[in-house]
């Protein structure tokens, strides 16, 4: 007995290993427990029963001058008590600006949960690039059950929200259009002007532009300068024509020809920029007019008269004239059938169109410039072209006078003469 005594006071007492690891599970459940139970009672807390209404996302933000874009904004409420009557009041930003109401209106959000709203922003056309903001005032109220008064409505202090977007112009200059006068290019024909549209697609303007063509054989300079233009600037979402004049060179080949352009400009970085495009220009046997010398009957027109008008047409070009219709642009003191159907013209050949019309009693005596636009077939081309000439009202106290009795015979030599050199022309080219 006393051994023992004297052995459990000069021995250190050890528990067997079972009992040791019940032990440690036990002080582990335990701080397991204490830690949940203290994070259950320090939740609403930290994270407090109040509501806490921010903006968590917004997309896009980024933009370009001029861009009206619909924008979505996640709102949240980052806070432990349920919100009501939430307002978001946008207020004024240089140079961005929403559209519509610059208020929107949440009736609620609970605890923890958040809300997508819509909004479309507009950027000013000629906004410089950067980052550019949006104040918002947040009024809102707390939402919670008291057990004395039970749900209780609570106005909360406003707050200040910023959301900004990021701003930056893009310069695109392309090829928009080319259109040339005359609408169809011949063969050994001078100054045709070719007018090249170039837009500017981008949200940042172009300056300092120069647009320069490099035409070769048979499209030629016409003069010196005529295949180069400038113009300061081109505005984003905007155009501008640049004009040219080319000589086609005799003897040239119908088809297509391409020529290159080169552009240069300064963006809005202050960058100088170089671009290489092209356009084609289409060359091809055409019909050409001339209007020969017009007669009337009576040949002598007066205010308040019938008349009828005759103007010889000759097709003077190197290709067939399929389905010629002739329309007659006139004075609105004229009045009448304007339209004449002359079906097809061969090269060389010429036919007569007649226009049955009335001179208004209005009409003073005058010479009268008028135009007849001539329009045929190539193909599943639509071809036109306008012819000028003139018609003279008299008074009536010079209508029992003679004409100048050389007025018509040099008229009809006119016509004869440039018709028959029409056919030289022609028949030397074909010979050649």
């Amino acid at each position: 007995m006393n051994k023992n005594k004297s052995n459990m006071k000069g021995e250190e007492y050890k528990l067997p290993d079972k009992m040791k690891d019940s032990t440690m599970r036990q002080i582990m459940l335990l701080i397991a427990t204490l830690m949940f139970i203290t994070a259950v009672w320090t939740a609403p807390s930290s994270a407090a029963t109040n509501a806490n209404i921010v903006i968590t996302d917004v997309t896009p933000t980024d933009l370009s001058p001029g861009d009206i874009k619909e924008v979505t904004l996640t709102v949240k409420n980052q806070g432990g008590g349920d919100a009501r009557h939430i307002t978001m009041n946008f207020q004024n930003s240089d140079h961005i600006s929403l559209i519509g109401s610059s208020t929107v209106y949440i009736s609620s959000l609970n605890a923890w949960c958040s809300k997508e709203i819509p909004i479309t922003i507009k950027a000013e056309d000629e906004i410089t690039n950067g980052a550019y903001a949006i104040p918002i005032l947040v009024t809102f109220s707390k939402y919670y059950f008291n057990s004395s008064v039970g749900y209780v409505t609570d106005p909360m202090p406003p707050t200040n929200i910023t959301i900004v977007f990021n701003v930056e112009g893009k310069t695109t200059l392309e090829v928009a259009d080319v259109s040339t006068d005359p609408l169809e290019l011949r063969e050994d024909s001078e100054n045709n002007n070719v007018t090249v549209l170039i837009e500017n697609s981008g949200s940042g303007k172009a300056r300092s532009v120069s647009l320069r063509m490099d035409p070769h054989s048979p499209l030629v300079e016409a003069y010196s300068g005529s295949t180069s233009d400038f113009t300061e600037e081109i505005q984003a979402r905007s155009s501008h024509s640049f004009v040219f004049a080319l000589d086609i060179e005799d003897g040239a080949e119908e088809g297509s020809y391409t020529i290159p352009l080169t552009i240069e400009y300064i963006g809005e970085d202050a960058h100088k920029f170089s671009l290489k495009k092209s356009i084609t220009l289409k060359i091809s046997p055409q019909a050409d007019f001339l209007v020969g010398a017009v007669t009337t009957e009576p040949a002598v027109i007066t205010r308040g008269k019938t008349f009828r008008m005759n103007v010889p047409v000759k097709n003077i070009g190197n290709k067939d004239a399929k389905s010629v219709k002739v329309i007659l642009k006139t004075k609105s003191y004229f009045t009448g059938a304007k339209t004449d159907y002359l079906g097809d013209i061969e090269v060389g050949s010429g036919k007569i169109a007649t226009f049955e019309l009335e001179a208004d009693r209005d009409t003073i005596p005058d010479n009268y410039e008028n135009d007849l636009k001539l329009i045929w077939t190539d193909g599943d081309e639509r071809l036109e072209t306008i012819k000028s000439f003139r018609l003279v009202v008299v008074s009536e106290e010079r209508a029992g006078e003679s004409l100048n009795p050389g007025f018509i015979p040099l008229a009809g030599i006119g016509f004869l003469v440039a018709s028959l050199t029409g056919a030289f022309i022609y028949f030397k080219k074909k010979k050649g």
